[in-house]
């Protein structure tokens, strides 16, 4: 008897949703004798933030809907840039035998992300000298590699899932790998209020949550009978530890570099979490570096190089 094709995904399912569902009925429709593994984050997603439901709550509904495995992607990798979160979440994947890495896609052009990713290894040195000569002017690291590649390939992408896309395929490459790769078109944009038919995005459907209006349900199998917690909530106990921490103690806190602490320390007085991220968030620091270095103050993790 032949052995299943093993399709691997990366998910936050913050919450899980019909765009989910959609996805995993593709995935059987294209890939009919296969098994689907997941790998999610736990308690806190990407961004730094609160995960909308637990670990186990976003399992169980993820194997009820026609996932076969769901494995957790370590906290260290669950809450990194681009580049970390997806090699982490590629990686351990590997660990379980998938045979192809499935992933959402505003483009939706699997060729272009090869293309791109062995593009970037065969000129790896000269690539990461002009990001670093990018950064050096202030920019971001998700706008130098965006400014970076159409200089050298006259391609790049710019959408949130696009941008995982690439870092996925990167994984594959640079580590070579037997994994295949294929790509599904989105239909709703990352951060969009739009709704198709009854799919909306995560961040629509954690706002009508928040908002405690109840058409949330036509976008979800999951329900919420009371608020869920968020990091927002934790925003006080920010500032204290950031109002009473010694620069060379807040310098000790992981990706906090270059002079961080010190706009933390200016904007500290800001009276909510988001007019913090707001008044932090720059050229150089992206609100979601922001929200990362404000969780790892939270939980008071260090950069190793600091212990």
């Amino acid at each position: 008897m032949d052995q299943k094709i093993r399709i691997g995904i990366v998910a936050e399912y913050n919450p899980f949703h019909n765009g989910h569902i959609y996805q995993i009925n593709e995935v059987k429709k294209r890939w009919p004798n296969s098994s689907i593994v997941v790998v999610m984050p736990g308690k806190f997603v990407q961004r730094g933030e609160l995960s909308i439901a637990s670990f186990e709550e976003r399992k169980k509904i993820a194997l009820e809907n026609g996932v076969d495995e769901v494995y957790e992607l370590p906290f260290l990798f669950a809450t990194q840039a681009a580049h970390i979160f997806a090699q982490g979440a590629v990686l351990e994947l590997n660990k379980h035998n998938i045979n192809i890495l499935v992933f959402g896609s505003e483009t939706n052009n699997i060729d272009d992300f090869f293309l791109v990713a062995k593009t970037i290894k065969n000129n790896e040195n000269s690539y990461y000298e002009l990001i670093k000569k990018e950064m050096k002017k202030g920019t971001s690291f998700p706008k130098a590699n965006q400014i970076v590649l159409e200089k050298i390939i006259d391609k790049s992408f710019t959408m949130p899932n696009d941008i995982l896309g690439l870092e996925y395929v990167k994984t594959i490459i640079n580590f070579n790998l037997n994994i295949e790769a294929y790509s599904i078109k989105r239909n709703i944009g990352f951060h969009s209020d739009k709704v198709f038919k009854n799919i909306a995005s995560a961040t629509h459907i954690r706002k009508l949550i928040f908002d405690q209006d109840n058409s949330y349900q036509k976008y979800t199998p999951m329900r919420f009978d009371k608020l869920p917690d968020r990091i927002e909530n934790y925003y006080s106990i920010f500032q204290e530890i950031v109002i009473n921490s010694p620069k060379e103690k807040l310098k000790s806190i992981k990706l906090m570099s270059e002079g961080m602490e010190n706009l933390f320390k200016k904007n500290i007085n800001a009276k909510t979490y988001d007019e913090f991220v707001r008044l932090t968030n720059s050229k150089r620091y992206t609100s979601s570096r922001i929200k990362r270095v404000m969780l790892y103050v939270l939980l008071g993790i260090k950069d190793i190089d600091n212990n």
